[in-house]
């Protein structure tokens, strides 16, 4: 038989419930956002520039942190392209962040809330081979709500353009 002290079991008994939000959080967390991607011109020529659109539609009870947030502590928003042949991704275009005050710090964050889009240009070279062409990658970002923030995620991204 395990002798347990009192102040032990107090302490045990202080602790969250496994289920609990941050249980939960520590296995993925809930969905924060759903992405989806495009590309604004489906055919481009070889030669030509194209701009793949990824958007990120945060949830309204959550926000993302920034590309560039102002807490190095705090995991950006980011996206890395997958290389494709005859394909160059170009510098991504992040859009502007909001300031929001929440509780778990005392200065203003710089995040991204509703719908987010990130643009990333492309060229294809003059050798590019014609037809279907696959633009991939993926984005990275944290989701935090007003309380707390959730593990990190990662989606991948995927659309298709002609090279004519």
């Amino acid at each position: 038989m395990i002798n347990i002290k009192p102040t032990l079991l107090f302490s045990l008994a202080s602790l969250p419930l496994v289920g609990t939000q941050p249980a939960q959080a520590q296995f993925g967390g809930p969905k924060v956002a759903t992405i989806t991607s495009a590309v604004r011109q489906t055919v481009v020529a070889r030669g030509g520039n194209g701009v793949l659109s990824v958007t990120l539609n945060v949830g309204t009870q959550y926000h993302i942190n920034a590309h560039q947030p102002n807490d190095p502590s705090y995991i950006p928003t980011n996206f890395v392209g997958q290389p494709s042949p005859g394909i160059t991704y170009g510098a991504v275009h992040y859009p502007a962040p909001r300031t929001v005050r929440v509780s778990y710090s005392t200065k203003p964050l710089l995040v991204y809330v509703g719908k987010v889009v990130i643009s990333v240009p492309f060229k294809v070279s003059r050798s590019a081979k014609p037809g279907a062409a696959a633009l991939a990658g993926t984005v990275m970002y944290q989701g935090c709500d007003d309380k707390s923030c959730y593990p990190p995620a990662s989606a991948p991204v995927r659309a298709v353009v002609t090279i004519k």
